[in-house]
């Protein structure tokens, strides 16, 4: 018993009315400042519009009608935004008309009796009316070739429905249960505006029991290829070729092609070794051309075409930072000192000098202030506190007294000094994005090395050279939301002489880190504070403890030293 679904299903096959509409003429005429497109046609119809970007495209659907044009392709039509017309029986009662516009353009659409017109700006001068003018009576129209239905509830090979993909490829719903390779090769090129050429093997088949919804045109008609076991290549004049895979491979084996790549912002060692690894074995060759910046392939036209796709996506401009770095140190250092001397002596001038000035007797006439022992009889001379004193002191005051045959002098001698040291270093540099950048001001320090030798071997002396100064090295990376990534090591370095047995040493302030960093934003990377206080006594034994009186007897050093270290960056993205 047959299905009341299967009934339905023939006598809809049975009973189907062939379209009464005809699409007979496209006109294209000036109106004022506007581009008229006029579609003449006849019977019952409606017409639905859209238009499609990237590129630009007016589509008119004229349903219930059949293709009475004379051609399917309209090239070089260049007027009123208007390039070229493509005309195709898109369904059994679909004509479908797809206009190439110079570029995206608002319309207004009209219906007057047979008669549909669009109306938009006109983005060019006047032009000269263009038709396309109509066939003569008796042209086949397309629904004539699309294949009846073989079994009952079978689907005749429907058209493409358009939509549009993110990427730019326009995405199709085809479903075929019974249909020739050759129809479906066809549909498929007038979907997607290309050229197909089927080997004579691939246009004997049969398409049967497909459904593909909603898929970009190349993913379904490789779908659908494959399920044949058959493949396509693109050639460079943009013609596809649809042979089986045997065949494909073979003509890929047979055929090379040698292209010569422009490289514009990239390396061309760097691209050429990349492409290296995409080249067919023991066959193609990449090879870079650095007075050109260029890539010289030679390869099957398959692969040349893979790795010229590859290249546009690396070979892009580079982004470039600028990083302006703040090195900030700064040395304070606060000194107090106090301390009294105390020198007594008889009246016969015998001394201990080591303060005051006494005739040197070994050179007659001069006064000197080494220390001096001139003894002679009975002699009484005393020097306290002398070996420890007030280094340039700013304030010195003598008392000095006699009482009988002595007399005793008594210096006191003070010192405060303040001491501050502010180094501001501000280096700036700008780099390509994922590029190593170094910049520096000071100079190249000699060091000189000796080599004690072995053995018989006489000592070997050489030269070294340390980099000293404000030292910036940076390595950057935007990111994909534009933040930095930023690779940073920042110096201020120096040398100091007059070390005990060594000679000299390098004093040096790093800071280095990774940040991720906003476009502008600064971030402090090191920050440092040293504080170092010496307090030193010394004076007359025994005397300088006694409570209250003993600061008459000793020498006092107070010494306090802070540093501050401070390394700040702030990256820039550089359009």
């Amino acid at each position: 018993m047959i299905g009341k679904q299967v009934l339905a299903t023939l006598l809809a096959t049975l009973w189907a009315v062939a379209p009464t509409g005809r699409v007979q003429e496209v006109r294209i005429s000036p109106t004022g400042d506007e581009t008229e497109i006029a579609v003449i046609t006849s019977g019952d119809v409606e017409v639905r519009d859209f238009i499609l970007r990237d590129p630009a495209r007016l589509i008119l659907d004229v349903h219930g009608a059949v293709n009475e044009l004379p051609d399917g392709t309209f090239e070089g039509i260049g007027r009123g935004g208007i390039v070229r017309l493509r005309s195709s029986q898109f369904r059994d009662d679909v004509v479908r008309l797809v206009f190439d516009l110079a570029r995206p353009a608002n319309y207004e659409t009209r219906e007057t009796g047979e008669r549909y017109t669009v109306r938009f700006a006109n983005p060019g001068g006047t032009f000269e009316p263009w038709s396309s003018g109509s066939v003569l009576a008796g042209t086949v129209a397309m629904q004539d070739r699309v294949p009846e239905p073989t079994v009952p509830g079978a689907r005749a090979p429907s058209a493409p429905s358009m939509s549009q993909d993110a990427g730019g490829l326009e995405r199709i719903t085809v479903a075929y249960d019974s249909a020739s390779m050759l129809e479906v090769l066809a549909g498929f090129s007038e979907f997607a505006g290309v050229s197909i050429v089927p080997s004579a093997d691939a246009a004997g088949m049969n398409v049967q029991g497909v459904d593909i919804r909603d898929q970009r045109w190349d993913t379904a008609l490789d779908a659908i290829l494959a399920s044949q076991g058959l493949g396509w290549r693109l050639q460079s004049e943009g013609i596809l070729i649809v042979d089986k895979l045997e065949g494909i491979r073979a003509r890929d084996t047979l055929q090379t092609e040698t292209r010569v790549f422009k490289i514009n912002y990239a390396s061309a060692d760097s691209v050429a070794s990349t492409l290296e690894r995409l080249a067919t074995p023991n066959r193609g060759q990449v090879v870079p051309y650095l007075g050109a910046n260029s890539v010289i392939v030679t390869d099957a036209p398959s692969v040349v075409a893979r790795m010229d796709s590859l290249i546009r996506n690396l070979d892009v401009k580079t982004p470039q930072v600028s990083i302006e770095a703040k090195i900030i140190f700064v040395d304070r250092t606060d000194v107090m000192e106090l301390g009294i001397i105390y020198d007594l002596k008889d009246l016969a001038g015998n001394s201990i000098n080591d303060v005051i000035g006494v005739p040197d007797p070994l050179n007659p006439g001069e006064i000197t202030n080494e220390t001096l022992v001139d003894l002679g009889g009975s002699s009484v001379a005393v020097l306290a506190n002398a070996n420890d004193r007030v280094l340039a002191p700013s304030l010195e005051i003598l008392a000095s007294v006699a009482f009988g045959d002595f007399s005793l002098s008594a210096w006191l001698q003070a010192l405060e000094q303040h001491k501050l040291s502010d180094v501001q270093a501000a280096p700036t540099i700008q780099v390509v994005d994922n590029h190593h950048a170094r910049i520096q001001v000071g100079e190249k320090t000699p060091v000189r090395v000796l080599d004690a030798g072995t053995g018989n071997t006489q000592a070997q002396a050489t030269v070294q050279y340390e980099d000293t100064g404000i030292i910036l090295d940076v390595t950057p990376h935007i990111t994909n939301n534009n933040q930095i990534l930023l690779d940073v090591s920042a110096e201020r370095s120096g040398i100091q002489t007059d070390i005990p047995d060594v000679g000299f040493t390098f004093l040096k302030q790093i800071g280095q880190s990774r940040l991720l960093l906003d476009d502008g934003e600064t971030m402090v990377i090191g920050g440092l504070t040293l504080s170092q206080v010496d307090r030193t006594e010394s004076g007359i034994p025994f005397l300088m403890d006694l409570p209250v009186l003993g600061a008459l007897f000793r020498t006092t050093k107070n010494s306090e030293r802070k540093t501050d270290l401070i390394i700040l960056v702030t990256p820039h993205i550089v359009d």
